[in-house]
């Protein structure tokens, strides 16, 4: 057993036989969390270890894989964790798939990726977890959960909710004249939704996607008819071909590979198309400055505009840092 949050959080390799299950409750253990497939499950000969348990929840998860649609099951167990329980992840070895469910319960108590990484692997005395991919999960997982927490509250930035008239109105001006008429317009990381909907209320066809399941409830309420759905802005699940414009209002500085993710862009645009971000370097030392987007820009397209967004209006008041359209 690698205890990661005395008495709240372990990891362990697979129980060498039910007796151990018994070892892990008589130790403390509340709930025992088993990743292992059923055909490992078996292999190992621990089918009935759920009866030595105080409380079993089989997470299975492919060896080297990562998890699938396990959010609901990861957030009640983090609050059995802020409850006082006591939970161990255990999967075949105890490196790579147990690694990151913990992970994953690190990060809903407020660790970031890289604290929650850290903390497992001084438990584990090794690197963890075992793949890329795994790493990558919970960076998605993370920003996800980051996000679903903002989503209550974002409409009230004025530049979110377009609540004002004057504001929603420069937006307005900003962006219609930049979009041919009646077009295919795909919104990535459209957040509530308020630029899909300031689109289709303009007569374009307008898809929304984002990560966040909260945002994109809050983007459907508004009652559009634009499309919103949950997933990934960095791997859009829409045919290549199929938009004549791809928008992306401040995600591509948020992106871990953006490079890889405008080629992904671009491939959704139609011959002709055109691609509209907006971007910004923060005076928090985030995001990406003008020179910075415009060059990764122009890896993929050959005519690039850079427009300084300075318009206080377009925000809702005075801004100290850089904004910008980029249009390609």
């Amino acid at each position: 057993m690698y205890t990661i949050r005395p008495g709240r959080l372990s990891t362990s390799g697979h129980p060498e036989g039910v007796a151990e299950v018994e070892r892990w409750t008589a130790a403390g253990v509340d709930i025992v969390v088993c990743a292992l497939t059923d055909r490992e499950i078996a292999e190992l000969d621990l089918a009935d270890a759920p009866d030595a348990a105080r409380d079993h929840r089989h997470l299975p998860i492919p060896d080297f894989g990562v998890p699938t649609d396990l959010d609901h099951q990861l957030h009640r167990l983090a609050e059995d964790i802020r409850e006082g329980r006591h939970v161990l992840v255990h999967c075949w070895g105890g490196i790579g798939r147990s690694s990151l469910l913990a992970a994953a319960l690190l990060v809903l108590d407020g660790a970031s990726p890289a604290a929650a990484w850290q903390a497992i692997a001084e438990a584990r005395g090794r690197d963890v977890p075992e793949t890329a991919d795994q790493r990558a999960w919970l960076d998605t997982f993370a920003a996800r959960h980051f996000w679903d927490a903002q989503a209550e509250a974002f409409d009230d930035e004025p530049d979110h909710g377009l609540r004002d008239p004057d504001t929603r109105r420069a937006w307005a001006d900003l962006l219609l004249p930049l979009v041919p008429e009646r077009s295919s317009v795909v919104d990535l990381g459209c957040g509530t939704g308020s630029l899909s909907v300031l689109l289709a209320e303009a007569g374009h066809d307008v898809r929304g996607l984002d990560l966040s399941a909260r945002m994109v409830e809050r983007a459907r309420a508004k009652g559009s008819g634009v499309v919103f759905e949950q997933g990934d802005a960095a791997h859009p699940p829409y045919p290549d071909g199929s938009a004549d414009v791809v928008l992306a209002r401040h995600v591509l500085w948020a992106l871990p590979d953006p490079d890889a993710a405008l080629a992904r862009w671009v491939r959704l645009l139609k011959p002709g198309g055109r691609l509209l971000l907006v971007e910004g370097r923060w005076h928090t030392g985030a995001g990406l400055t003008a020179a910075e987007t415009e060059a990764l820009v122009r890896r993929h397209r050959s005519r690039v505009d850079v427009r300084p967004l300075t318009d206080p209006v377009l925000w809702g008041g005075p801004i100290d840092d850089e904004r910008y359209l980029v249009t390609a």
